[in-house]
């Protein structure tokens, strides 16, 4: 219990401080679990990293989830997702329910929203610097990191990423070494609750499927299948919950991107875009019954998922086979987050020499440690919306 409610605490001040974006909070997290708490190793980070690519929903909550799990059961699991997913999902409600704190103020929220940006990318890049110099050592590794990156470099589907990681497991087991073997973890609870939890998750994907007369059941339909099909998270689950809420009827399509717009404002995962929409139609007739029945709804397939694939992973991972894929897929994970901070530096984020220069004062105050982590992000959110605001009143 103790361990738990350690998870939780942590999670929320992750929750509380995490913007930037799925990208960007696996920065956060190894920043928090492996290089300050030691929770796990890099080499596990990696791996877990790696996994959460694999399933489809929301990539950083499964991999804080996953970490919980591994630092107190299912307990810690659960309560690392609660502790990161509540502070946005709450905001995101008072938003639905009308206490519009995000708009307005000329250019304090833009100029606040561009600090936190310039943060995101100095965390990606220590994450990056990081994670090269433990996960693709050697010649070998490092094409396999390069390849990784230049395939997704000059392709957009969202799905490449899965298909560069699972060729880069196999590219691992055909030509890296497996080095020392870990234990396998041979616990039948753990792979029957895997097993259970596979079956929940195609039941429930199944009943969604079926058409009802019920609007509240067909929301909460819809969000399930956005959350059990889509791989890469974030904003990629945005088309999908657009035709079920907007297609559907239940909100108008100004209202929806309005929220859309509002979860950019907001730290921790994207998915908690669900208790807008909750919070908004009223599900179950109570907008704060509404949003929690939403979050649970996008959230709930890809934790299921994440369930029974880890209990896989605790049966395979002794072999020497599974591990040189664990290594070849490491390698790629490196090769993703390098073009993952590419994509951050140019595609806005920077918009000139000032910027970049910001970003570069940022990621040596958090190389040496000279202030928190999330101390960081509210000077460079207060930093920006002073500045955004000064600009705005010239």
């Amino acid at each position: 219990m103790k361990n738990a409610l350690e998870c939780f605490m942590v999670a929320l001040r992750l929750g509380l401080t995490s913007f930037g974006g799925p990208v960007a909070h696996v920065g956060y997290f190894r920043d928090e679990y492996v290089s300050k708490r030691n929770w796990i190793s890099e080499e596990r980070f990696g791996e877990l990293m790696a996994l959460s690519q694999f399933i489809p929903g929301p990539g950083s909550s499964q991999l804080g989830a996953a970490i919980g799990h591994e630092r107190a059961g299912l307990l810690g699991g659960l309560a690392a997702w609660v502790g990161f997913t509540l502070p946005s999902a709450l905001v995101l409600l008072f938003v639905a329910m009308g206490i519009d704190a995000l708009s307005g103020g000329g250019g304090f929220v833009p100029g606040m929203l561009h600090g936190t940006k310039l943060v995101a990318i100095a965390v990606v890049a220590g994450a990056w610097i990081g994670m090269r110099r433990s996960l693709a050592i050697g010649m070998r590794k490092m094409l396999i990191a390069i390849f990784a990156l230049l395939v997704l470099l000059i392709t957009s589907p969202a799905w490449m990423t899965i298909l560069v990681i699972a060729v880069a497991a196999v590219l691992g087991i055909l030509f890296l070494d497996s080095g020392k073997l870990p234990e396998s973890q041979e616990n039948q609870s753990r792979g029957f609750a895997g097993m259970v939890a596979m079956a929940v998750f195609f039941i429930l994907l199944f009943l969604s499927l079926k058409q009802t007369p019920n609007s509240d059941w067909q929301q909460l339909g819809g969000i399930y299948r956005a959350g059990a099909l889509v791989f890469g998270g974030g904003h990629v689950v945005l088309p999908m919950l657009q035709e079920t809420m907007v297609g559907g009827g239940h909100m108008p399509k100004d209202v929806f991107l309005g929220g859309y717009g509002a979860t950019q404002a907001v730290p921790g995962p994207v998915f908690t875009f669900g208790a807008f929409l909750g919070g908004q139609t009223q599900i179950f007739g109570n907008a704060w019954l509404g949003a929690g029945a939403a979050v649970i709804a996008v959230f709930l397939p890809g934790m299921l998922l994440l369930s029974g694939t880890m209990s896989v992973w605790g049966r395979l991972r002794g072999k020497a086979w599974a591990q040189k894929a664990i290594q070849g897929a490491n390698a790629a994970v490196v090769g993703v987050l390098g073009l993952a901070l590419i994509q951050m530096a140019t595609k806005g984020a920077i918009t000139g020499w000032e910027d970049a220069l910001g970003v570069v004062v940022l990621f040596f105050i958090l190389h040496r440690k000279v202030i928190p982590v999330w101390a960081v992000v509210i000077l460079a959110a207060l930093v920006g919306a002073v500045i955004g605001l000064a600009f705005n009143l010239q």
